[in-house]
């Protein structure tokens, strides 16, 4: 027996006599941990089966010799049997094929320590026992094969088969180099004590708590190796050296754990690449940011309260990474653990809510360095509730988060802001759009049964259509400013932090980003003024006389392609103008202060492609607020915009209203019999004047809204301080000297009324 050695693993201690462990690794104690919070995840049938199940039924039946030959060859030539008394003989390199024979070998290592040897035997006359990296390998696979159980034996205690074959193999590589140094050299030495081929083969086992248990089995026996190793060549090999990176694949198998159990086995919106070691550290396979959009989603879809939560961890002194040595405190583990087993977890549609429960933090606390990356993060949420709102499409909600997470990812005029705000109009939205413009048949990608219904919904479709107008909106906006990043790749390439996976470039957005093609602001414009034309009339037929390239938009190339200008300032245009602002009026109507345009910037937006003064839009705005009566809500916009007006339009228009306005005023004191003789002071020619051209707006279908004398009064006073010199100023001072007069006689009549009783 070549393999076997006199030392005893020194790291465990087992009583003898009652079996009973006294004690056990952190690492093992981690293993086993992962193996109880995995068996209860959907990342266990989805994520974590072996690449090859096991079928144990199978090989406990003798293996007859002729399949056994078949599956041999030799390593310089695989395609023929091994020849020549000289000639190791190796497996088939197919994987499943020589899965039995290996089963075989090494099911020894699975009763006790002592009949290990007969695996050495074996391989012995096999002509392998000195092929290191070809024994680890088979090993290796031996152990994937294996259900968990039948590994978990080996976690702890002396009676530990398989850290002591390992352990001894080692120890046989050691006695080579210094028998024969020119059949085994330094350098392959210590790749050997390293376990450097099983190190590899972990790297790359989708079976993450399984990678796990082999990985601790692994450390063990490298640690009680290279120990005795280090003693006898006086520290040119040491343990500490040796378990190096076997520390390092154990906690970035921590990591790997975390975040699949964490999002359920999510972990590729792509599903083809499985999880590893190996797979994660190479850039461009997976995307963090991905992985902490999900994750936040699962917590809440509100932007502000996400924000807010990435801006408290990067400064956070709690957090941590369970990468580095932090992440094998006690504590840390226990949370690391409590993150992945919280049955409180929150879904992608039903987010949980930010709890104070410190036992169990998201994804983010462990890779708090992507907390600057607000933007990336932002983006990756809007894909995500993109796409749960394409699989149900009437909740508006999910649709409203998305176009939020948007305003965040473009709001420093990113290339991949831009990219995913294109990717979600030509992937979702667009379809949409070009069956309500064109009829459901012409959208492969929807299902009739289903928008069938919603788009006679006035509601959803308002909703819709608004939400639309604002992603047309953030694309025009980009198209007109020079992109840039939120973090440079300098930034990312040269982090210092020892979190991993580190920050760099995702995947996701790159993929986006390369697909950009030159966007046509006047195309986007023209898609803009459709939607929202749409949303204000629902008049297809109309849009269509009135835009004469309406045929060619919502097309997949539409966007990219120039389109024709429209007509200027047509009667038409006009009117939709006029009607989109009277609808803002009414909507704004019920905030008590109104200092500013910024309800109605789109309704600009359109004008101005229509040809229309931005000043027009602003003075049929004020105009309609006070139609509806609400001056005080304007007192301070209209005194610092007046020189942003139309004031022949806004003076000729108001003129009218106070008309209607006095109008009414004298028609209720008439009613009222304490009133009338306050009418009769009035003069006669002025009364006539304002009667007529009352009675000639009313009989039109504007609507206004009776207003208090005072209030009437107080515009009339400054619209005679606006209309200095104007044509009519002169029936300006009719009307104000018809409010001064009713307004004089009224509070005279009231004094009296006071004093009589």
């Amino acid at each position: 027996n070549n393999f076997e050695s006199k030392d005893n693993l020194k790291d465990i201690v087992m009583d003898e006599d009652s079996g009973d462990l006294r004690s056990i690794s952190s690492w093992a104690s981690e293993a086993l941990s992962w193996l109880l919070v995995a068996s209860g995840n959907d990342a266990a049938s989805s994520r974590f089966a072996p690449a090859f199940p096991d079928k144990q039924k199978q090989n406990n039946k003798p293996l007859r010799f002729s399949h056994f030959a078949r599956r041999c060859a030799s390593k310089k030539n695989k395609n023929k049997l091994p020849s020549g008394d000289n000639d190791a003989v190796y497996f088939t390199p197919v994987k499943r094929d020589r899965a039995p024979i290996i089963a075989r070998i090494f099911r020894p290592l699975l009763r006790d320590l002592f009949v290990f040897k007969v695996v050495n035997t074996i391989l012995t006359h096999l002509g392998i026992d000195s092929d290191f990296d070809t024994l680890q390998l088979y090993f290796g696979e031996w152990l994937r094969s294996l259900p968990a159980d039948a590994i978990k034996a080996n976690m702890s205690g002396n009676w530990r088969p398989m850290v002591r074959w390992l352990h001894d193999m080692i120890l046989n590589a050691y006695q080579r180099n210094r028998h024969n140094p020119e059949e085994l050299d330094d350098a392959s030495l210590e790749k050997v004590v390293k376990l450097e081929s099983l190190l590899k083969f972990c790297n790359e086992i989708e079976d993450l708590p399984k990678a796990f248990f082999i990985a601790v089995i692994c450390i063990d026996a490298v640690s009680t190796a290279s120990l005795q190793i280090e003693e006898k060549t006086y520290g040119k090999i040491t343990q500490m050296d040796s378990i190096r990176p076997w520390e390092t694949l154990l906690r970035r198998l921590r990591v790997c754990l975390l975040v699949s159990l964490r999002l359920s086995g999510e972990v590729d919106s792509g599903g083809f690449n499985p999880m590893t070691v190996s797979s994660v550290s190479k850039p461009g396979t997976f995307s963090t940011y991905a992985w902490i959009a999900k994750d936040e989603l699962s917590l809440s879809h509100e932007n502000q309260v996400l924000m807010a939560m990435e801006t408290a961890y990067m400064s956070s002194s709690e957090a941590f990474y369970p990468s580095t040595a932090d992440g094998d405190a006690t504590a840390h583990k226990k949370a690391v653990l409590q993150s992945c087993s919280n049955s409180q977890r929150g879904s992608l549609r039903s987010p949980s809510g930010l709890t104070s429960d410190s036992l169990s933090p998201p994804l983010l606390f462990y890779l708090k360095d992507h907390g600057r990356c607000t933007t990336r993060l932002a983006a990756h949420r809007a894909l995500i509730l993109v796409g749960l709102w394409g699989q149900t499409p009437g909740n508006m909600l999910l649709l409203r988060r998305c176009v939020e997470s948007l305003q965040i990812a473009q709001e420093n005029t990113n290339q991949f802001g831009l990219a995913t705000l294109l990717e979600i109009w030509q992937s979702r939205i667009r379809p949409v759009f070009q069956s309500l413009m064109f009829g459901l048949g012409i959208a492969d990608e929807l299902s009739h049964e289903v928008f069938s219904s919603l788009i006679e919904d006035r509601v959803w479709l308002s909703e819709f259509t608004f939400h639309a107008r604002t992603v047309l909106g953030m694309i025009l906006e980009c198209t007109s400013k020079n992109l840039t990043q939120d973090i440079s790749d300098e930034d990312l390439v040269s982090d210092k932090s020892e979190m991993w996976p580190p920050l760099r470039e995702c995947p996701i957005l790159s993929a986006l980003v390369s697909k950009l093609r030159p966007v046509k602001s006047s195309s986007v414009m023209l898609h803009h003024i459709v939607a929202f034309t749409f949303e204000m009339t629902h008049d297809i037929d109309s849009i269509a006389s009135a835009v004469p390239s309406f045929t060619s938009l919502f097309s997949v190339g539409s966007l990219f392609s120039e389109m024709p200008p429209i007509p200027k300032e047509s009667i038409e245009q006009r009117g939709l103008i006029d009607q989109a602002i009277v609808d803002r009026a009414q909507k704004s109507s019920s905030n008590p202060i109104i200092d500013n345009f910024d309800c109605i910037k789109d309704v600009e937006l359109v004008g101005k492609a229509f040809g229309l003064d931005p000043r027009y839009t602003r003075t049929r705005y004020l105009i309609e607020i006070i139609r509806l009566g609400k001056d005080a809500s304007i007192n301070d916009l209209l005194g610092g915009s007046s020189a942003a007006l139309m004031k022949p339009l806004f003076i000729e228009e108001l003129v009218e209203i106070l008309c209607v306005r006095l109008h009414g005023i004298i028609s209720s004191l008439k009613r009222t019999k304490q009133y009338r003789g306050v009418v009769s002071r009035l003069d006669a020619e002025a009364s006539t004047w304002v009667k007529e051209q009352a009675e000639r707006i009313t009989s039109q279908d504007d609507e206004y809204t009776p207003v208090s004398l005072i209030i009437t009064h107080s515009l009339i006073l400054r619209l005679r301080s606006m209309a200095e010199n104007d044509a009519l100023s002169e029936q300006i001072n009719s009307l104000c000297l018809i409010s001064e007069t009713l307004l004089k006689a009224v509070r005279e009549q009231e004094q009296q009324r006071v004093m009589n009783v």
